[in-house]
């Protein structure tokens, strides 16, 4: 398959234009003209003024304004845009960033299915000036199309956006609409099939990007991997007949000082190794390349940004294979590093090469560590889909984390590093052991990570249950994938950065 096949141009052709417009509701013209709606409030005035039926559903709770539900109604004679949508952002207390931006995310696939491809935003219910962010954000990686391997008919593309009522900088929306389109991404990435994603086509894609943003482009292959010592990574891809790569990208746009590393687990099938995983537990593990996604798309919008920052963009790419090759439970291998790994569960395999891939940013100079990686069930059993289990081993930089996990819109769960833990990461036979800690297990995991840290600031981010939700049950997150990590990484490098926050 050429090597090139992900790159940016299919992604960015599909990115609406966003534009806040000076017309007032009646007068803009869209295939839809989007409401928010408050569940348990009633109808903002405005709404009145577009249609009395629609005022007259909220009123009467036939429509109540519930998250994700939609109603789709004829505008009142007079009106430019033919039809309103109601769109629920449930309870006004439970309103976080996160909730916001999945809102419009769902609002425009709904819009989508209706065949609209020009949609309107009314500024209405609790919607303010400073939402705009997580409304563009929102609804361009709605615009992400789920059916994209389906030859049948798909949703109509978004193709414009127009923001009613709202207040904010062209800068702010533009990034905005930057940010949306990085997760649209990540999204589509995360879903491709393996048979079509594997290390070589995130290497092109990375060749890609470095191409267009002038940014540094380093690929190790397997000569390279076993001349460097990263024995970790090549022996989780040794069952594999596709070749591993450790790839960096690095914008440089700082004057010296600090170094952000941002490093993502690129695991393009995750198997399980000779440590098999079930049936059903390999179906969705085409996404098991969530923080490599996360990652790639992130350095796309800080270097098209020019944030004055060195940040350097990591990815262990690889499959996890049962082959006649593959690594075994009890083997011992040495780290770039040089610590030793007893590898007794051969499907721990992030931990694995996220220790190498660390390795390998450090080498290049980082002086700051964030990593993102669909690590552990336990993540998934702690959080659930709803956010993202963290751990980190400096203050500052989980200050700076946390910070712009709210600004981004997406939820970061931190837990506690006991020193009782470490403990459970000895092995009999090496420094360390990968697995079979039997309790504590995220955290566990994410203190191996950072035992290859070499004390430089840094903060683990498990996306095991937020890169992806499969619960049918828990319904205020969007089924799929979530693309989540792209916004968050930006917005880390933005503050790292100095870089003022745009207003809204």
């Amino acid at each position: 398959m050429d090597d090139h096949t992900f790159t940016h141009g299919e992604e960015e052709s599909r990115t609406p234009r966003v534009a806040i417009v000076a017309k007032g509701a009646t007068e803009v013209r869209a295939d839809v003209l989007a409401v928010p709606v408050v569940s348990g409030a009633p109808p903002d005035p405005a709404l009145a003024a577009l249609s009395e039926t629609a005022a007259g559903f909220v009123t009467s709770g036939e429509y109540r304004g519930r998250l994700h539900e939609t109603l789709l109604i004829p505008s009142a004679a007079g009106t430019a845009t033919p039809r309103i949508l109601l769109y629920g952002l449930g309870a006004e207390r439970d309103l976080d960033a996160q909730r916001l931006h999945f809102a419009h995310q769902q609002m425009v696939s709904a819009a989508r299915a209706y065949g609209h491809r020009r949609i309107a935003v009314l500024r209405a219910g609790p919607l303010r000036d400073r939402d705009v962010t997580a409304v563009v954000a929102g609804c361009v990686a709605g615009g992400w199309e789920r059916r994209q391997r389906a030859t049948g008919d798909r949703a109509a593309a978004l193709e414009e956006l127009s923001l009613v009522g709202f207040g904010g900088s062209p800068a702010s929306v533009e990034l905005a609409r930057q940010l949306g389109a990085a997760t649209a991404r990540a999204r589509h990435w995360q879903n491709t099939p393996a048979n079509e994603m594997g290390p070589q086509q995130l290497a092109g894609i990375a060749a890609d990007l470095a191409e267009r943003l002038n940014l540094e482009l380093e690929v190790l292959g397997p000569e390279e991997l076993a001349a460097g010592g990263y024995a970790l990574l090549s022996g989780v891809a040794a069952g594999s007949d596709r070749p591993p790569r450790l790839i960096r990208l690095q914008h440089r746009g700082g004057r010296g000082g600090d170094n952000l590393a941002l490093v993502g687990k690129g695991i393009t099938f995750d198997s399980g190794g000779l440590s098999l995983k079930t049936a059903d537990g390999m179906v969705r593990m085409r996404g098991d390349m969530g923080g490599a996604a996360a990652v790639l798309a992130a350095i796309e919008v800080i270097a098209a940004n020019r944030l004055p920052l060195d940040v350097i963009a990591v990815v262990a790419a690889t499959d996890n294979m049962p082959g006649p090759a593959a690594q075994r439970p009890g083997d011992v291998w040495t780290s770039a590093s040089g610590r030793t790994v007893e590898v007794l569960n051969t499907d721990a395999e992030g931990r694995l090469v996220l220790a190498d891939a660390i390795t390998f940013a450090i080498r290049a100079g980082a002086t700051h560590i964030v990593d993102l990686a669909t690590l552990t069930g336990s993540a998934v059993t702690a959080l659930g889909h709803a956010a993202t289990l963290a751990i980190g081993n400096d203050d500052d930089l989980w200050g700076h984390v946390a910070a712009a996990a709210e600004t981004a819109g997406e939820r970061v769960w931190r837990l506690p590093i006991y020193p009782d833990f470490r403990e459970l990461l000895r092995s009999q036979n090496a420094d360390l052991r990968n697995a079979h800690y039997g309790e504590a297990g995220a955290i566990a995991a994410g203190m191996f990570i950072g035992e290859f840290t070499e004390g430089r600031p840094w903060v683990h981010l498990d996306i095991a249950g937020s890169h992806w939700n499969e619960n049918v049950w828990l319904r205020d997150v969007p089924r799929g994938p979530l693309g989540t990590g792209a916004r968050l990484c930006y917005r880390t490098a933005e503050r790292l950065a100095g870089v003022a926050v745009p207003a809204g």
